[in-house]
């Protein structure tokens, strides 16, 4: 009888001896993933915390300016944003700790999302078995938020608000119109210029192959340059203020398309703008909008079809 529980102490003795090897006093949590997108663009939308909502996998409680995101009991909550990091606080059944939610560029397609935390047991046995069981499931709902991330923001529209294509040149022969006018072109401004193109293009025996595209430029907001052209299947001469233009046929542009007033356009531009600085692209060539709607039969701008083509390098 004493030699089996001799052998009974000696086996719990090697057992919790392989409990504090194996389970160390401070247990690391990191979990890793690599991921197809852009990483200041990434690191922009995971950082407005209200945007979680859009790609969280789990539950979602509170309201809409002080949400509570939960994932198989844990509580996810971003704390004060750092410029290298996201920090996370973690809270639970009998645990609550911060985390570092990093970001780190690959290429300007992708990204290394990684998560690093800790989890400080007690020489208790059973404390250290509950901290690494748990510290196991925080890594494992990391791996669910990141494929959620991951399959969220793969969309390009998911990130800038906008389904921002890189396409080819395809319209590479343009007639343009040229007017300058004291305050911002009115619409009659615009398909003034428009129809002068139109007449011109049939009376030269040519085909328009595309939609009526604008520009406008202004450097005081009092003296605007307003700019339209139209494509065409051929080179045409010169005429007045209206000239034969060229695009690098088969070269790189950014196309989206927007329904809405001016003031959805300029939104557009803006986020056409972050696509360009987040991807290093260079615009060699000035961006127009091309006229889907006909704006003198859609009195409301709301309705306005409007694709903005823009040159990049």
């Amino acid at each position: 009888m004493k030699k089996i529980l001799l052998a009974i102490a000696i086996l719990l003795v090697l057992l919790l001896a392989a409990l504090y090897l194996l389970i160390p006093g401070k247990i690391r949590i990191v979990q890793r993933q690599d991921i197809g997108i852009n990483q200041p663009a990434l690191t922009r939308n995971l950082s407005n915390e209200r945007n979680w909502k859009q790609w969280w996998p789990g539950e979602i409680q509170g309201t809409d300016s002080s949400p509570v995101y939960l994932l198989n009991g844990l509580q996810f909550q971003l704390h004060d944003v750092k410029i290298l990091s996201l920090p996370i606080r973690i809270t639970g059944s009998n645990v609550s700790l911060p985390a570092e939610l990093m970001m780190v560029a690959l290429n300007p397609d992708s990204v290394n999302i990684q998560v690093n935390s800790s989890i400080t047991t007690t020489s208790n046995p059973l404390t250290r078995i509950r901290a690494y069981l748990m510290a196991r499931k925080i890594k494992k709902e990391f791996s669910t938020i990141f494929q959620s991330i991951s399959t969220y923001y793969a969309e390009t529209k998911n990130l800038y608000g906008y389904d921002i294509r890189n396409r080819s040149v395809v319209d590479s022969i343009l007639l343009m119109n040229v007017r300058e006018t004291k305050g911002y072109p009115s619409t009659k401004d615009i398909y003034e210029l428009v129809d002068e193109l139109k007449t011109y293009i049939k009376k030269q025996g040519a085909t328009e192959t595309g939609y009526p595209m604008l520009n406008i430029f202004t450097k005081d907001s009092i003296n605007y340059q307003l700019k339209v052209a139209i494509p065409t299947d051929k080179k045409l001469p010169s005429s007045g203020n209206m000239s034969y233009r060229w695009m690098l046929g088969g070269g790189n542009i950014l196309i989206t398309e927007v329904t809405g007033d001016l003031k959805e356009i300029e939104k557009a531009y803006r986020q056409i703008h972050l696509y360009i600085s987040d991807h290093k692209r260079v615009a060699p060539a000035i961006p127009f909008e091309s006229l889907v709607t006909d704006r003198r039969l859609e009195p409301d701008s709301s309705k306005w079809v409007t694709r903005i083509y823009y040159p990049v390098m």
